[in-house]
């Protein structure tokens, strides 16, 4: 009798190491897994953020590093009570193939924004231009990027379509070319030439030397000129010249070449 219970006791021990261990595993996996998790969310996201990948970048990787660890665990736990691995793989790949179908279009899109992000043919705050689309980046998201326009509404474009299409990037080289068209009826050329110059000379981010105004045509209705000028690619300098140059300019009239 004393023997069958300490083979009892012997046996209930065992299990009890057995499952002992097996608790402590699945208590480090999700502890390694919560730590990656929260790496990602507060040094990953905020450094990515300092490096001009945007906020909505920043939290993209983020996101994929979190979910990353947890399916990681999740396998580690399956495999650790005693799963097999060739069953998991299995289901997984059934899962993967099942929601890659069904979700075609939004894994394109989302593949195609984190290849934005390692290429980076753009940052948050450029100005681009793709298709009949054109403004600043806001971010990028997980199915599409932020564009805002001309007009002050915010676009979303597919990230695919950023991808695969023509784009581009007025702002890359931290310069765009700022075109205006300068209608004058009472004003003189070189009258507007000097006001230009005078108005600009001391502005920061407008490139010198100032090209002089092109004569395009001259008629009853007054004589219009072009004048192209180089300027840092922010949104303040444009605005600055802008109103300056209206200033300036008195009743001419002033317009941006698109």
């Amino acid at each position: 009798m004393d023997d069958a219970i300490l083979a009892i006791l012997q046996e209930f021990a065992r299990e009890a190491l057995v499952w002992g261990k097996t608790l402590l595993r699945i208590v480090l996996i999700v502890a390694v897994a919560w730590s990656v998790s929260w790496v990602a969310r507060r040094q990953i996201e905020p450094m990515l953020t300092r490096r001009s990948f945007g906020r909505n970048g920043a939290l993209l990787v983020g996101r994929i590093l979190s979910i990353a660890a947890f399916v990681g665990a999740f396998l580690a736990i399956l495999g650790a009570l005693g799963a097999s691995w060739t069953g998991l793989l299995a289901v997984l790949s059934a899962l993967t193939v099942a929601i890659g179908l069904s979700l075609q279009d939004v894994m394109k899109n989302f593949f195609a924004g984190i290849l934005l992000l390692l290429e980076r043919p753009f940052l948050v705050g450029d100005r681009v231009k793709v298709k009949d689309v054109e403004g600043e980046i806001q971010g990028i998201d997980i199915r599409t990027t932020l564009i805002r326009n001309k007009d002050g509404a915010l676009v979303l474009v597919p990230n695919s379509l950023m991808f695969t299409e023509i784009l581009t990037n007025r702002s890359h080289f931290r310069t765009r070319r700022l075109d205006l068209a300068i209608t004058s009826v009472s004003m003189p050329v070189d009258q507007i030439e000097r006001r230009i110059a005078d108005a600009l000379s001391d502005v920061e981010g407008v490139r010198k030397p100032m090209p002089a105004p092109q004569i395009r045509n001259s008629s009853t209705e007054g004589t219009r000129m072009d004048v192209s000028l180089l300027i840092d690619a922010k949104p303040e300098v444009e605005q600055s010249v802008m109103r300056l140059l209206i200033a300036q300019l008195g009743d001419s009239r002033l317009e941006i070449k698109e």
